[in-house]
């Protein structure tokens, strides 16, 4: 009996230019970064407060918003800041684990996201952007209970988009993830 191949075409991707992207972005409506509405007791998120208080703000104690990061908070402390640069230290609580005990990939790409948008808030603590693009590589496992160190820069800054890396290493300066992040200036 002959096996056959079996093909399949699939027609090109076409993606929208940046600045289709920036004006469909500036069309929504504004998000607040602050508390979640009836949580009076919520601090501000990260984001706001480097809008209110400038880049400094985000050294310390992660500050959630209250929403998906929130897995972060009380396992980050944000040690480290400079133009461009951001460096934190994450414990790996069992919130961040996945069933074999180590990083989840999901954790991951929240630091990705997280530490992306912090280097471009020493930037410009009032530009945080919204993501286009984003991507991990995981080259080593985190058991669970170490301390990683996570830093975060830009790669390039400009009008319209901003281009971040990540590093998360152990405390050996061995590598085990890293990651690419892509975020949009809407134009106003």
């Amino acid at each position: 009996m002959a096996s056959r191949l079996v093909t399949r075409r699939f027609l090109p991707v076409s993606r929208p230019s940046a600045s289709i992207l920036a004006v469909h972005l500036a069309q929504r409506p504004a998000l607040s970064y602050g508390c979640v509405a009836g949580d009076a007791a919520a601090s501000p998120s990260y984001i706001h407060r480097a809008a209110q208080g400038g880049r400094d703000t985000l050294l310390g104690p992660f500050q959630s918003s209250n929403r998906f990061d929130s897995v972060l908070r009380d396992h980050m402390e944000c040690t480290s800041i400079s133009d461009g640069e951001v460096v934190c230290n994450v414990t790996i609580s069992e919130q961040l684990q996945n069933t074999y005990g180590t990083l989840h990939g999901g954790a991951t790409s929240t630091l990705v996201d997280v530490l992306g948008t912090m280097a471009l808030l020493t930037k410009d603590p009032k530009r945080p952007g919204v993501s286009v693009e984003m991507s991990q590589t995981f080259l080593a496992p985190v058991p669970g209970g170490e301390t990683v160190i996570a830093t975060g820069f830009v790669v390039r800054y400009g009008r319209r988009l901003g281009f971040t890396e990540i590093r998360i290493v152990d405390n050996k300066g061995n590598l085990l993830a890293t990651g690419r992040h892509t975020k949009a200036f809407p134009q106003k």
